[in-house]
């Protein structure tokens, strides 16, 4: 395989397939949470209910963002993953939680969930913000 077969996509195109991605995720979540509530007897979970806003907000919205901009940011691959990691973990978390408060009991694992997905967000923005650091440090 030579260079000229791999395919070389510019970063506005991945930011949009990314954030098509998260949208996508979002719908399904909403659909998931619609039909959990319907079968829930009429109680339900806000962290149930609105478990979709986190791939909403976290990944398409900043994704989208970066694809519109004149100059999308170059952004290394363990921030990225780094960043999808904290994602998933705060959606489930969130999925968690709502079905912890649906059955009406309580489990600190929920705030396990909470802490990991932000301290891998911390991560990310740390890894990001310090490769950027590299990246334009003039050198001797």
């Amino acid at each position: 395989m030579s260079a000229s077969d791999i395919k070389k996509t510019n970063p506005r195109e991945n930011f949009l397939r990314v954030g098509k991605n998260y949208v996508l995720i979002a719908i399904g979540l909403a659909a998931f949470g619609a039909v959990y509530e319907h079968f829930s007897f009429g109680v339900y979970s806000n962290y149930m209910v609105y478990g979709f806003a986190v791939p909403l907000l976290l990944g398409a919205l900043p994704a989208l963002l970066f694809a519109c901009s004149k100059r999308p940011p170059m952004i290394s691959n363990l921030a990225k993953k780094l960043w999808r990691d904290g994602i998933a973990v705060l959606t489930v978390g969130s999925l968690f939680t709502g079905v912890i408060k649906i059955y009406g009991t309580d489990s600190n694992l929920c705030y396990v969930y909470a802490v990991a997905g932000g301290s891998l967000l911390l991560a990310a923005a740390c890894v990001a913000l310090f490769a950027r650091q590299l990246r334009t440090r003039p050198t001797a």
